[in-house]
């Protein structure tokens, strides 16, 4: 990685360029998708995805009540209004049923987002959604390296959004994002809109909501020395997250599927999340929560359809867990000791 850096660093160019459009292609490569657009950060491939699907103006955009609000603000700052979808009451995901009790007219668009590292099941969701004509994004932010069934995912939809912030199964040294198309005239609009919407020339934008937003080559060249160890690294995401799944049992749930995680994040689902946070501090072991507040409950977004109710009981019942591959082994002895001790208040 230091290699990659100083190469960028003594032979340039230092904005796009080969290294770029290099790592453009080996994630291309890597995910099955036909076209990718490397820009400046996640928010910015979502903004750009939506923009080069050429939604209309203030057009709804369904959006999951449980997303952390990073596919809602994007909608804002594409001129979209974000439409909020509950989760299904018999699991974590979004899914064709809720996806229809949310929608109404003007929307125009369905952004799945594949939390935690964890794969939404799209068969039913992607064919209501075709029925109806509305483009379908993926924002796999939280999920690089996760197939099912062979196919990663982002390749169902219109359009596939990735962040590399460096806490990212596969992270940059700061800020990233790439968007993925099937369609090579939407990856050509895109490809404009993310340098001011310049398509035959320089200094003239051709195309109307054009941003500056490109992934940088020192980024990029980070990320193609790391892009060959994802798999690996995801692999002892996924034995971590095992661990704490065996650990919790007769007291937690761990969310998402145990064989395809990718498991980006660790996260417990307890009607305890208070003792449970409690008792692992006193253990020396931290805990986050991912996500505290709904979509419809961040004011500054003018989210709007809802109410949300499965998703606002579970964003009160989930605790997020150590999960990262430096995580040494008697680190995570410590973790799964602690998980294994603990008993349920109530």
């Amino acid at each position: 990685m230091r290699d990659a850096v100083s190469r960028v660093i003594t032979d340039g160019p230092w904005v796009l360029g080969p290294e770029v459009e290099s790592f453009e292609a080996a994630f291309a490569d890597y995910t099955g998708l036909g076209h990718t657009v490397g820009v400046g950060n996640g928010t910015d491939a979502l903004v750009v995805a939506m923009t080069a699907l050429d939604l209309s103006p203030g057009a709804g955009v369904l959006v999951a009540a449980d997303e952390g609000g990073y596919a809602a603000t994007a909608a804002r700052l594409a001129g979209l209004v974000p439409v909020v979808m509950d989760l299904a009451s018999s699991s974590t995901f979004v899914d064709a049923d809720t996806a229809a009790a949310a929608h109404r007219p003007g929307v125009e668009a369905v952004v799945v987002t594949h939390l935690h590292g964890d794969a939404v099941p799209l068969e039913e969701l992607d064919a209501w959604r075709r029925r109806l004509g509305l483009a379908l994004v993926e924002d796999c932010a939280q999920a690089h390296g996760l197939r099912v069934a062979g196919r990663h995912v982002g390749t169902t939809g219109d359009a596939a959004t990735f962040s590399f912030y460096p806490t990212k199964n596969l992270g940059a040294v700061g800020d990233g994002g790439l968007v993925g198309f099937a369609d090579p005239v939407i990856a050509a609009r895109a490809r404009a809109l993310r340098q001011y919407g310049w398509v035959d020339e320089r200094f003239r934008p051709d195309l109307a909501n054009g941003r500056n937003t490109r992934l940088d080559p020192l980024q990029a060249a980070v990320l193609s020395a790391r892009l060959p160890h994802l798999d690996a690294r995801n692999q002892r995401r996924r034995q971590l997250a095992a661990r704490w799944r065996s650990a919790l049992v007769g007291s937690a749930v761990l969310w998402g599927d145990p064989e395809t995680t990718v498991a980006h994040h660790a996260v417990a689902i307890t009607d305890d999340r208070g003792g449970l946070a409690d008792h692992l501090a006193a253990h020396g072991v931290d805990t986050a929560v991912h996500y505290p507040h709904v979509v419809g409950d961040m004011p500054g977004l003018r989210a709007e359809g809802g109410p949300a109710p499965v998703a606002a009981s579970l964003a009160g019942r989930v605790l997020s867990l150590p999960c990262f591959p430096e995580l040494t082994d008697e680190e995570a002895d410590r973790v799964a000791a602690a998980l294994h001790e603990w008993t349920p208040r109530g």
